[in-house]
Parts: structure tokens; C-alpha cells; sequence
């Protein structure tokens, strides 16, 4: 299992408040957090390769987390990806699975969530 101080999460949301509240909680519970507003800021963020987890919001104007984890697995990156919805009907849910997220939250993320699930993906890994 990774330990949490070691772990980078990288946030890819559109609105301000989302990543800075997302940001906030993690580094509370300890993990290393980098947030972009859009797909080129993650797609070329230097410490990319080293990120333990990606948290992408799905379908926006200029961010859309199904995009982004395409690109991301042509790249050859496979950390694991969690998607957030404001609206994750039972078709959204299927198409992430189907997609290689390995988690889908629905927004607003209420009690811990966002941590709670990060923390049972992390226990899963190597």
C-alpha cells in the first residue's frame, strides 16, 4: 500500500471552489496535491508520471475527464483515475467503468469521500 505523505493526487476541475475545497481536505488528510483548471494544464504538468491517483471532472467546456484519461493511457500512464459527476446516472457510471476509472463521486462530495476512496485505491495497489 502507498503511504499517504508519498502520494501526489492531481485534481483536473474547472471550477476554482471545487479544486481548492478538493485540494484543502487532501493535504488535510496528507496527501501531496497539484489542481488544474483545464486538459493542458494536467497533460503537461512536469510531475505527471509520478502521480499516484487523477481525479478528473467529467464532461466540461474545456475539461472533460473521458478526454483526458484517454490521453492519458496513450501516454502509457495507468495510475488510477477517479472521475466526478454532478449528475452520475447509471449509463455514466457503466461508461467510467468501461472507460478505466476506477471510481465515480457524484458532486457535491460530502463526509470525507473524496479521501475515503483514495484511501481503498491506494490499498489495492502494489
Amino acid at each position: 500500500m502507498a503511504c499517504i505523505v508519498s502520494t501526489l493526487v492531481l485534481i483536473a476541475a474547472d471550477d476554482e471552489a471545487v479544486r481548492d475545497s478538493l485540494q484543502f481536505s487532501l493535504r488535510l488528510e496528507g496527501y501531496r496535491v497539484r489542481t488544474h483548471s483545464d486538459k493542458a494544464g494536467l497533460l503537461n504538468d512536469p510531475t505527471l508520471a509520478k502521480a499516484t491517483c487523477v481525479v478528473l471532472d467529467d464532461r466540461k467546456p474545456h475539461l472533460d475527464g473521458f478526454d483526458l484519461l484517454t490521453r492519458l493511457r496513450a501516454r502509457g500512464l495507468t495510475m488510477p483515475a477517479v472521475l466526478l459527476s454532478n449528475n452520475a446516472t447509471q449509463w455514466l457510471r457503466a461508461r467510467a467503468v468501461a472507460a478505466g476509472f476506477r471510481a465515480v463521486l457524484e458532486k457535491p462530495l460530502l463526509n470525507n469521500i473524496l479521501a475515503e476512496t483514495l484511501r481503498t485505491i491506494l490499498a489495492t495497489l502494489p
